[in-house]
């Protein structure tokens, strides 16, 4: 087991006064995770799941499992509880983690008996997995964490960190056919540029795939229409119909167009168009209503538009 250094102690109290927080068992935002193999641990234990085999490591009081991460970054950490035959179906464990030293959690779990889940080797009933979410904090940071139950059964462990990818990022794809551009003024302060088309004239745009879209659109309401209104948008591809698309919009009062004031916008609603390899060029059309007036923003990968 690697040295605990002071710094690192203050480090990690630092970063707990100011928000190192344990996320358990509530709903993440979707990410990327990846495992984290421990620099030392107390062995492994194989669980097959649905026909996959996953190995968990075991955690006890006395040898814990050991991980080293580089933060700023979440840590996942996934338990379950390995039933002996003389415990009850349900049974309390407790998980302690210290990171840099300084103990960060001390938290009890209850595990029940889950249906399906099974050792690979061996007998004993498996307990439904418990997620929790750590903040790490930024610099490279040693983990400790122990396990201890009541029971005779092992407590067992595995370990994600989130991947640090930076987010593909969006820029602006202007149409080659349109019958105007209009400025979208929020009360905020900002500012939007958008396309717009109507009934009579569809929104044309030609793009190199493979690519993905993103299609912005607005329904136009007058002043004096009802607060929400459907539409139907017809999309084309090379001249042929790909599908039509139906939308339920309600009008905005926070923004208006700077160039058409009688015009107010309806709120955002996003189409999705994956383009096949090859250039395509695609139509947009308005089908209902049928005096319908519509304002488009497209956006497309930056990497698409400037390949490296």
């Amino acid at each position: 087991m690697s040295n605990i250094k002071p710094s690192r102690i203050r480090l990690c109290a630092t970063a707990l006064a100011t928000g190192l927080l344990l996320l358990a068992c509530g709903a993440q935002a979707k990410t990327s995770w990846r495992n984290v193999t421990p620099r030392d641990d107390g062995g492994k234990v194989c669980i097959e799941v649905q026909g996959e085999s996953f190995d968990y490591y075991r955690l006890s009081e006395d040898r814990p499992v050991v991980l080293r991460v580089r933060g700023p970054r979440r840590l996942k950490i996934v338990t379950r509880y390995l039933f002996s035959p003389d415990d009850p179906t349900t049974q309390n464990y407790n998980m302690r983690i210290l990171v840099d030293g300084a103990e960060v959690l001390s938290r009890a779990v209850t595990g029940r008996v889950l249906d399906g889940p099974r050792l690979c080797e061996g007998e004993g009933a498996v307990a439904a997995l418990r997620k929790s979410t750590l903040s790490i904090p930024t610099g490279l940071h040693d983990i400790q964490i122990f396990g201890t139950a009541p029971g005779s059964g092992q407590i067992v462990a595995r370990f994600f960190r989130e991947s640090k990818k930076e987010a593909a990022k969006d820029v602006s794809y202007a149409p080659e056919s349109y019958d105007a551009v209009y400025h979208l003024q929020f009360a905020s302060g900002k500012q939007s540029t958008y396309y717009h088309f109507s009934a009579d004239a569809p929104l044309v745009f030609t793009v190199k795939g493979p690519t993905s879209l993103k299609v912005y659109t607005r329904l136009d309401f007058d002043h004096t229409m009802n607060g929400s209104q459907n539409y139907s948008l017809e999309l084309l591809r090379d001249g042929e119909p790909v599908n039509v698309f139906h939308y339920h919009s309600s009008k905005l009062s926070s923004a208006a167009y700077i160039e058409r004031p009688d015009i107010l916008p309806g709120d955002r609603k996003l189409l999705r168009i994956s383009v096949p390899r090859g250039e395509h060029r695609y139509e947009l059309r308005c089908v209902r209503p049928d005096a319908c007036g519509i304002s488009t923003m497209i956006r497309i990968p930056e990497a698409d538009i400037n390949p490296r």
